[in-house]
């Protein structure tokens, strides 16, 4: 079991913690990012709707999430990435009853500007045919209610003071490192310097972060951005010929070529979330002890 889990938050830089994370020496983290196992745990996947693959692929067998840490080296610190684990409100319990001593890192980002990249990321992925979002924002409970997977429910997902108390109601606090997403963009070898001393590795190592992974954006060319990320007869004749991990990295880089940058959210959608989630920023703030009252800008 891992000692250590990224458990959040979504579109907060997780996707690049991750690929830092697995540089350090004595760090072992499996290839397979965001597993998903504490949240979907010996489940039946049946997740409907665009882009299920990434609930229904989750690994919800025991002895295969153990596996992902076979080749972790004798005395290494394990450690595994998983944002839905912050979202899940079964997560909490099973973390608590597989590997209650693991430590859990969270990184938060406004959830208004959070909502918003999830859904930039979901066009870009070609998984959202909506191009309003605050049309997306009005369809939320009815996705939802037809089994789409979490990420549409776009003002639902960062509900992060909620969310922390179930983690607080079961583990001590001196478990977690939470840290803001906007602190993690202004100084990241300081946040990673705190994240090594705290999962017990060599603080003084410095990844390289010159690469930026995982960001959304709208495409220049919406079909060349459906050929890319959905399958069509070229696709699946290159599968057969290139490996998996080298098409993706292939698929991702061509696909980040195609993409401008991320237009600006509208008033009337921000409006939206502000209604939806201040209640729920109060809340952290309570929690943490922290002054968010610029998240609400």
């Amino acid at each position: 079991m891992p000692d250590f889990l990224v458990i959040g938050a979504a579109r907060a830089g997780t996707t690049a913690l991750h690929a830092y994370l697995r540089q350090h020496p004595e760090i072992f983290m499996p290839a397979h990012k965001e597993p998903n196992f504490f949240a979907f745990e010996g489940q039946t996947l049946t997740c409907a709707g665009p882009g299920a693959d990434y609930i229904n692929n989750s690994v919800v067998d025991l002895a295969k999430y153990q596996a992902l840490f076979n080749d972790a080296p004798v005395g290494s610190t394990c450690g595994e990435a998983s944002p839905l684990y912050l979202y899940s409100d079964t997560a909490p319990e099973r973390i608590k009853f597989h590997t209650p001593e693991a430590k859990m890192i969270v990184i938060l980002r406004n959830p208004i500007e959070q909502a918003y990249s999830h859904f930039m990321y979901a066009t870009k992925q070609c998984i959202e045919n909506e191009p309003v979002f605050s049309h997306a924002l009005a369809l939320e409970t009815e996705r939802l209610a037809q089994g789409w997977q979490p990420l549409f429910g776009y003002s639902t997902f960062p509900r992060y003071g909620e969310q922390l108390k179930r983690y607080l109601n079961l583990f001590p606090r001196d478990q977690f490192l939470i840290r803001r997403y906007e602190d993690y963009q202004s100084d990241p070898d300081g946040l990673m310097h705190d994240i090594f001393e705290f999962v017990g590795v060599d603080p003084a190592f410095t990844p390289d972060m010159s690469g930026k992974l995982n960001a959304g954006g709208v495409p220049k060319s919406q079909a060349v951005q459906d050929f890319l990320m959905k399958s069509n007869p070229v696709t699946k004749a290159v599968g057969l010929i290139v490996p998996k991990n080298t098409r993706l990295k292939i698929r991702d880089w061509l696909a980040k070529k195609n993409m401008d940058a991320p237009d600006v959210m509208s008033a009337e959608a921000r409006a939206v979330l502000i209604e939806r989630l201040s209640d729920d920023i109060a809340d952290l703030e309570q929690l943490l002890g922290w002054d968010l009252s610029d998240w609400m800008r």
